[in-house]
């Protein structure tokens, strides 16, 4: 098979756990770009968290992609939107009533400023901390809301948001996606909008099928794409039940996993 696009994860995957991309994973990635293979750089991340990554791989610069809220967001070289998808606004006040008695921190985002409530934790500023953007508090992020939002990131305690994701899931797993994206975040999503479906818009503006990706990932949220792409794989420090899904386990993030894995199947 010759692969034609690779999507990579960011946190755990792209990066170390020094939150650095090493210099042989990122030669890795600009070979395979000037052998002709695109690059997505796929996250959960709002989009202006996603795109430094994205030039640091010279996407812009091979015609490549990124992606945000999981998928909600698809970005070309040119940064123009090419797929975007909201929740309905019907669901915010019934979502944020579940969350309101709880300790866990609800936060939103608006191009590239992150809102939050009042609630703080010990993973509060774990993402604006990262990705180099304040955290504004508010009041009351039902009633504050009054824009198209793509999601929203909860951040708490790992034993709270489970219990949580527990309790979402049977009032609203029907109608919305709910999952971890790391032990102390906790995502609302709208149905059936995933890091998947998000590289298969990409694969239809290519003109080329899933089975000719390699999509790369570590966390819940890499499931779908892990699964629809040609080749699925898993970094070594990935969650066990990614790890079971992926097509290939590859070495751990702080061992050059991209690197090793290309290295086997562009060839």
């Amino acid at each position: 098979m010759k692969y034609k696009l690779i999507a990579v994860d960011i946190d755990d995957t792209l990066l170390n756990r020094e939150k650095q991309i090493t210099p042989r994973t990122k030669e890795a990635l600009l070979d395979a770009q000037k052998n002709g293979v695109k690059v997505v750089v796929a996250s959960g991340r709002l989009p202006f968290g996603v795109r430094p990554f994205a030039e640091a791989l010279n996407v812009f610069e091979y015609g490549g992609y990124y992606l945000g809220f999981n998928g909600g967001a698809v970005l070309n070289s040119k940064d123009e939107l090419i797929a975007s998808t909201y929740l309905d606004s019907k669901y915010i006040e019934p979502v944020y009533d579940v969350l309101r008695p709880t300790n866990i921190t609800t936060m939103v985002h608006k191009g590239s400023t992150c809102y939050c409530d009042r609630k703080v934790n010990a993973y509060t500023h774990v993402e604006s901390d990262v990705i180099g953007i304040p955290l504004n508090p508010v009041d009351d992020i039902a009633r504050f809301v009054d824009w198209k939002l793509n999601k929203f990131l909860l951040a708490g305690e790992p034993d709270e948001l489970i219990s949580t994701e527990k309790l979402l899931k049977e009032k609203f797993g029907a109608e919305l996606d709910i999952y971890l994206s790391a032990p102390w975040f906790l995502e609302v999503m709208p149905k059936g909008i995933n890091k998947g479906l998000g590289v298969e818009k990409v694969c239809k503006d290519m003109g080329i099928s899933m089975s000719e990706v390699i999509a790369f990932g570590d966390h819940f949220n890499d499931m779908p794409m892990i699964e629809m792409a040609g080749m699925g794989v898993a970094m070594g420090n990935a969650e066990e039940a990614l790890r079971e899904k992926a097509d290939y386990v590859t070495a751990d993030c702080d061992n050059d996993g991209i690197a090793e894995a290309l290295g086997k199947l562009l060839v």
